[in-house]
This record gives C-alpha cells, structure tokens and sequence, in this order.
C-alpha cells in the first residue's frame, strides 16, 4: 500500500450540481458541513494511502486553498493544474508525482472500497490496470408480467444484472507510463480492455456519485455508512 499514490479527479464544472458548482468546484461541496473531497482524502488515509494529487481545473485556486489549509503537508499532497482538460491528460499531467502505482479516484465518488481487498484482487490476477465496479440499480420501478400481459409482481427500483464503473482505478506504472495525450478515458479503458490487462474489482458495499442535488441530499444521509471501512 505504501507504493500507492492517490490521484484525486477534481477539475470538472458540476454543471448538473448547480448553483453549488457556481461558486465552487464539485469536489468541495459540502456534505456533512466539510467537502465532498474532505470526506474522499480522510476515507483514504484511513485506508492506509499516505500520498496524494489533485487534478485540479475548474476554479483551482479554491482546491489549492482547501489543501494548504487542510493538508498543509506539500510532501504528500500535491495539485496539478490541466485547466480545461480530459481525464487522461490529467492523468498525463500529473505522472511526474506518482513514483510508482496509482490509485485514481473520482472527486465526485464516495464509496466504502476495501483497498487491501482491491489490492490482493490485482496481484493476485498480475493485472496491469483493476477497475472498481457496482452494481446498477435501476432509477425506476419494474413491471413484471406474463407473455399474456398479466402482472406478476412490482419491483422497486431494484438491482440490475450489470455493473458500473465507479473509478478506485489502480494502475501499475507502465500502464500509468503508457497514457497517450488527448486519448479519453473510454478509449484509454477500452485499449487495457482489448490487451487483456484490465479487471475488475466488484465492490458491493456503499457507493454514491455526486452528480445532482438530489444525490448530494442523499449523501448527506448516508454518510455514516459510506466512510465505514468495510
């Protein structure tokens, strides 16, 4: 774990997140009364991660902010700054402060990941790139009915038989080494995919995305159980 450098995705506008987005960058909304971030970076040191990057864009200036009054410790964390940028070319840009494996997060993502679980899931299977995975729950209540139309049952919003990407991306350096810039992070996935190195890791405990006020309402109340190390 101690080879493991936390690359924290914090440039995007949240423009689904406004009017929070407006004065602030989505990483540092507040849930609980500190930031999105603040709860992501505490999560990962709990974890066992000593070392950090925030990719930083949108109104960087607040996220330098934030760490020079939170985590004052410019040995361990760090800010790069891609301004209008794709996720790879972050990821490009902040290479030069990750010695050896990294671990990149989505600011917006909270989620109980066991990170020694993901790790041994990794060495275990010698991958080159392990993707945390979720399972989708549907949005919308289900109908089921009989081929003569009669409804059988309903089912609330429940779980469907398919997962979704929810970052905790651990790369090994040569395919950290190996990103090309103004790729995209679907293309970059989908080329480990197609060499065989990518796989996933089924996370089946707590997990929310931050896109909209309805999900930031929904963090709020759920964070006692998201920032339970499983």
């Amino acid at each position: 774990m101690q080879d493991i450098t936390a690359v924290l995705l914090c440039g995007g506008k949240g423009e689904r997140l406004r009017p929070f987005t407006e004065h602030c960058p989505k990483p540092l909304v507040p849930l609980g009364g500190r930031p999105m971030l603040h709860h992501l970076i505490e999560y990962l040191q709990i974890s066992g991660l000593r070392r950090f990057v925030c990719c930083v864009g949108y109104k960087a200036e607040m996220i330098h902010q934030f760490l020079a009054e939170h985590f004052p410790d410019k040995e361990r964390f760090h800010a790069v700054d891609s301004g209008d940028a794709t996720m790879t070319d972050r990821l490009v840009d902040a290479r030069a402060l990750v010695p050896g494996r990294a671990l990149v997060c989505y600011g917006d993502t909270l989620a109980n990941v066991s990170l020694p679980s993901l790790v041994r899931c990794h060495e275990e299977k010698r991958a080159g790139a392990t993707l945390t995975t979720y399972p989708l729950q549907s949005p919308y209540g289900i109908v089921d009915s009989d081929i003569s139309g009669r409804i059988q049952q309903f089912r609330e919003k429940p779980v469907l038989p398919y997962w979704i990407n929810i970052g905790f991306l651990l790369l090994e350096p040569g395919v950290l080494s190996g990103l090309k810039r103004g790729s995209d992070m679907p293309e970059f996935l989908e080329g480990l995919a197609r060499g065989g190195s990518l796989y996933s890791y089924r996370h089946e405990g707590s997990h929310l995305t931050v896109n909209t006020e309805k999900e930031r309402a929904q963090a709020e109340r759920q964070l006692p159980e998201l920032f339970t190390v499983p």
